[in-house]
């Protein structure tokens, strides 16, 4: 029987030790951890400040395929627009729980007011609208976010509000086709000019039939110079 040496059962433990941590550290498919929400009271839960990854598991698996980079947030900008400017956030995900917020940048003059829930509605690429309801509140969805509720927003020029948009891509009634939308159509209030956008990666419903939205609340002012202060009339008002 040969004999190794004291360099080479040194170099092969070496090894074996790294199979065995790389081993450990590859997960198997069945998913992530069956973690929930956290609670919230009674009524329609929204939440109070804008959705970001860091209220969502950061370990789960992200909606859609990893981009190189995460989608580029809200402008906020009004050069070149008057009335209204509405953008979509990046859509975070984990498990089937999509989320993401709307922001809502006044861009004409005088004062724009807000007070209570956006109205959705699902399109799909050819603009036709999907039957589903638009829920005011997110607690039928999701008790991990809460609502600030009703109350009166007002905006100046170049100032935002935010709302957030929660739903699920659970798949149960293989009687019907999965509700795939591209687009989002969002109300503000009533009265007032719907407006339509197309979050990172569609919105993807599954058989839920539904999609929940909190209450508007104003948007922290940005920081720093370059904001307009003042409309530049060369699009349509709302």
């Amino acid at each position: 029987m040969s004999r190794i040496s004291p360099g080479r059962a040194a170099a092969l433990g070496a090894v074996a030790v790294a199979l065995l941590v790389s081993g450990c550290g590859r997960q198997d498919g069945s998913g992530g951890s069956g973690g929930h929400g956290r609670g919230g009271g009674p009524g329609a839960g929204v939440p109070s400040q804008p959705v970001t990854a860091d209220s969502l598991d950061p370990d789960a698996p992200r909606y859609g395929a990893e981009p190189a980079e995460r989608p580029a947030q809200p402008s906020r900008d009004c050069t070149g627009r008057t009335g209204t400017l509405l953008e979509p956030g990046p859509v975070d995900s984990a498990m089937g729980l999509r989320a993401m917020t709307v922001w809502l940048t006044h861009c004409g003059t005088g004062t724009y007011r807000l007070d209570g829930y956006p109205t959705l509605q699902v399109l799909a690429e050819d603009g036709t609208a999907f039957d589903v309801h638009s829920l005011r509140g997110a607690q039928a969805v999701t008790t991990g976010v809460e609502d600030p509720g009703p109350h009166p927003v007002t905006l100046r020029h170049g100032e935002s509000a935010t709302a957030g948009v929660v739903w699920r891509n659970t798949y149960a009634n293989t009687t019907k086709a999965p509700v795939e939308g591209a687009r989002l159509q969002v109300l503000p209030a009533p009265g007032r000019p719907a407006r339509t956008i197309a979050p990172d990666g569609g919105i993807d419903l599954g058989s839920t039939g539904r999609i929940g939205t909190t209450a508007w609340r104003k948007a922290a002012a940005e920081s720093g110079a370059g904001r307009p202060t003042g409309p530049a009339p060369s699009t349509p008002a709302s």
